[in-house]
């Protein structure tokens, strides 16, 4: 449990707790002397979401979600907004209730919880003099602003349809609240028969967040009404402009369409003056096929507009009815917030497409960067497993503050199942069990560990991860390989492919358990469990023998997609070889010969995700391909850029025709007949080509940070001529370049800052020198870059 002493209850709208889509307002009135007011620590969290004022004054939003057995609390430092004599705390919350939702998120009864404490010095290890707490005495009703309204989709909340005039001043301290009723109390805090039975603090930073207006307009549609100054709303649109729409004739419907440039996430911000009221909506897009989501009717005189929930978008769409007489938007702005990344991290390269890919793959993640790792902002915003343990590794090479990392994969170590597998997203509890991705679970945790050296960590994870070890072991077969992988109630995923056959003992699946075995053991030894160690190699050691044995395909020296009581499958799909390769199924040699023979001629059915290409470009690396990978990031993401991505796509089919656009069907996902399934455009698990640009073509790689050190290894491809960049670090920022010289030698040279060790790998020349703070290391290439000779003599790690 917590180590603060809640006083406070869980609390809600009476006769609400079970009802949809429910805004609550509840507050409390009390005194404050002088003295009760050196410090004053408010603790506060809700179900699903809040927002805390004190004296009228917004004090912060929150929590992080997490699942209802382990829902945590923000703490705010307030003894500057505490005022002598009458204060009152006033909290909107919002709980989306039971409806059916694509992830299981989002669920649970309505209820806030909110503790003010109060210091009679500067609160340090003190008891608090005077506690404020939640409780039946608080004054708590259903908001009267919001309707009832539907559903955004099937993935998120609902719309929200706000009623303007109602609003009535609740926040503040010397408002009538005698009318209210009572709140009711609907549990009490950190007890195992609540709903809520933990309350963790804070793990995090709270988001950081930035002002941001639209930078072009994309159409200015008058629709029987009248538009002036669109481009008002633009920075530099000045202090004194505003824009007009006028919606009085009868059936019209003014709207202008702003794009942000790319896509963001935060809470949209509008100073609208309607001289006779109206209605305002905003529609929001990924593209421009945009959605309504918020209707605002406005009262007489000025308005201040801001939507409750969160959104994501690149586009929005403003629209006027109703309006007597013409309004004016005086500030049209987005609270964009994401975490609160430290680090300035760089990569330039003679190619400007690799620059702007990088570029566009540092960006995604930010996007999706919120209060856990993020899959897709606008769609779903949950926790996916893969998703982040991709996202990790470009955390690991352009940020120095790993905690996102570190959180993401607690939470879904806190969701484990009973019997021992990890669900496939998170942050709430839900049935989505994708095996492979439970073996992508510990691979995330032993990349973080290898970056931070966080023993902590590993020994809080080290339980669920050895349950985890032993439901991978009641999959087996009688031959040890991970069986019934298709079974229902399951998901193997692999890839985003109907290409791939995954029945019974998916081949992909046990080179991945083959994966997850080392890396267990690995981390057994780490915590000086030698037994445990020696048994999990024994049992990689067995694994590997068989998965040689009987998944290849005799004479050919590829591996087919699965086995089934009739035999092997005849397909045989990049996947599935690549998994083999990665894992260390295949011996090197034999990696690359199944890329020189099979991959690159094109003889396997193409790769369409995104996400699955982190595998490929990884082997292409390591197995000496850095110009096939490199060319690859060139075509693959390019084409995306291309076809105009700002943040990568879900899934993406270049050999299609080029799109219609814009459309959210771009990304070609398999899902693309199914409107209620909208694709994502921004999805983090793409952006792998931007910790391999840093870590592979730069040569700098941050994988091994923690346990060893930085590893230079710079890779000159042809086509590049110069690259340099900066990896930041606890440290200080390592500082990399290199630059093809005339007669093709290439001379490489980083700053190492002082408290970090390094290796290097095919370096020739090596010399180093002192500098104030660190070290710098020169050298050349020692041989030609990105030639599979330079690198046979390694051999694909097993972890």
């Amino acid at each position: 449990m917590g180590t603060v002493n809640w006083t406070a209850k869980w609390i809600w709208a009476s006769g609400a707790a079970d009802a949809n889509n429910v805004y609550a307002e509840a507050r409390q009135t009390f005194e404050a002397a002088d003295g009760e007011r050196a410090g004053a620590k408010l603790r506060i969290s809700a179900n699903q979401a809040y927002k805390v004022y004190l004296n009228g004054a917004e004090i912060g939003r929150g929590p992080a979600p997490a699942d209802l057995s382990w829902m945590t609390y923000d703490t705010y430092e307030v003894s500057d907004r505490l005022r002598s004599g009458t204060n009152v705390l006033a909290v909107l919350a919002h709980n989306f209730g039971k409806e059916d939702i694509v992830t299981r998120q989002l669920q649970g009864p309505g209820g806030l919880i909110c503790q003010l404490d109060l210091y009679g010095t500067d609160a340090g290890d003190a008891a608090p003099i005077r506690t404020i707490a939640s409780g039946a005495d608080w004054r708590c009703r259903r908001s009267p602003r919001w309707k009832s309204s539907s559903r955004l989709h099937l993935w998120g909340g609902f719309k929200e349809i706000v009623d303007v005039a109602r609003e009535d001043g609740w926040e503040q301290a010397d408002y009538d609240d005698s009318a209210w009723p009572f709140a009711e109390v609907v549990a009490e805090a950190e007890q195992p028969d609540s709903p809520w039975p933990r309350l963790l603090a804070r793990e995090i930073p709270f988001l950081r967040q930035t002002l941001k207006r639209p930078v072009a307009v994309v159409s200015a549609e008058p629709y029987l009404g009248a538009l002036s100054s669109p481009d008002a709303a633009l920075p530099g649109g000045g202090v004194e402009a505003s824009v007009a729409m006028d919606a009085s004739v009868p059936g019209s419907l003014p709207q202008i369409t702003y794009d942000f440039g790319a896509e963001i996430v935060g809470y949209p911000e509008l100073e609208v003056y309607a001289e006779e009221g109206g209605v305002l909506q905003l529609y929001y897009g990924e593209s421009l096929e945009m959605a309504l989501m918020d209707t605002f009717l406005l009262r007489k005189g000025s308005n201040t507009l801001a939507p409750f929930g969160r959104r994501a978008f690149r586009y929005m769409k403003v629209a006027a009815l109703a309006t007597p007489l013409p309004l004016r938007i005086s500030r049209l702005q987005v609270r964009f917030v994401h975490y609160p990344f430290t680090g300035e991290a760089s990569f330039q390269c003679s190619d400007e497409r690799l620059n702007r890919i990088w570029e566009t793959g540092r960006y995604t993640t930010i996007v999706n960067s919120q209060h856990h790792f993020e899959d897709c902002p606008y769609r779903e915003a949950a926790l996916w497993v893969a998703d982040a343990v991709v996202m990790a590794k470009v955390v690991y090479q352009t940020f120095n503050d790993p905690a996102l990392v570190r959180k993401s994969l607690l939470q879904g170590a806190r969701i484990q199942n009973a019997d021992g597998s990890i669900p496939g997203t998170g942050p709430q509890r839900n049935p989505f069990l994708l095996p492979d991705f439970c073996a992508h679970w510990l691979f995330g945790v032993r990349a973080y560990y290898a970056y931070t050296r966080d023993r902590a960590f590993i020994e809080e994870i080290w339980p669920y991860a050895i349950k985890l070890a032993d439901w991978f072991a009641d999959q087996e077969d009688e031959q040890g390989l991970f069986a019934g992988a298709d079974r229902d109630g399951w998901w193997c995923f692999i890839d985003w492919s109907d290409d791939i056959d995954r029945r019974d003992r998916a081949t992909a699946v046990s080179c991945f358990y083959y994966k997850f075995l080392h890396t267990a053991a690995f981390m057994a030894e780490e915590l000086g469990d030698a037994d445990r160690a020696e048994g999990f190699r024994r049992r990689a050691d067995a694994l590997r023998q068989t998965i040689r044995a009987r998944f290849r395909v005799p004479g050919t020296g590829l591996y087919a997609d699965c086995l089934t009581e009739a035999g092997l499958s005849s397909s045989v799909t990049a996947q599935t070889n690549f998994a083999a390769a990665w894992s260390g199924i295949m011996e090197a040699e034999e990696a690359a010969d199944f890329v020189r023979r099979h991959y690159l001629t094109g003889k396997l059915p193409p790769i369409r995700g995104a996400f699955f290409y982190h595998i490929v470009l990884e082997t292409l690396f390591n197995c000496g391909y850095a110009e096939e990978a490199v060319r690859l990031i060139r075509d693959y993401w390019g084409a995306m850029l291309d076809r105009g991505a700002t943040t990568w796509w879900e899934t993406f089919d270049p050999s299609l025709p080029f799109p219609t656009t814009p459309s959210p069907y771009m990304g070609h996902t398999p899902t693309f007949l199914q409107d209620s399934i909208p694709v994502s455009l921004s999805h983090g698990w793409g952006a792998s080509p931007t910790y391999l640009l840093s870590s592979e073509v730069l040569g700098v790689n941050m994988a091994e940070a923690g346990i060893g050190a930085v590893a230079l290894a710079p890779t000159a491809v042809e086509g590049i001529a110069w690259a340099s960049g900066v990896i930041p670090t606890p440290q200080g920022d390592i500082r990399a370049e290199w630059k093809r010289e005339e007669g093709g030698t290439v001379r490489f040279r980083a700053t190492i800052p002082e408290g970090l060790s390094w290796t290097h790998r095919g370096l020739a020349s090596v010399e180093t020198s002192s500098r104030e703070g660190g070290v710098v290391v020169a050298g050349t290439l020692a041989a030609a870059a990105g030639s599979p000779a330079s690198r046979t003599n390694e051999e694909p790690s097993a972890i």
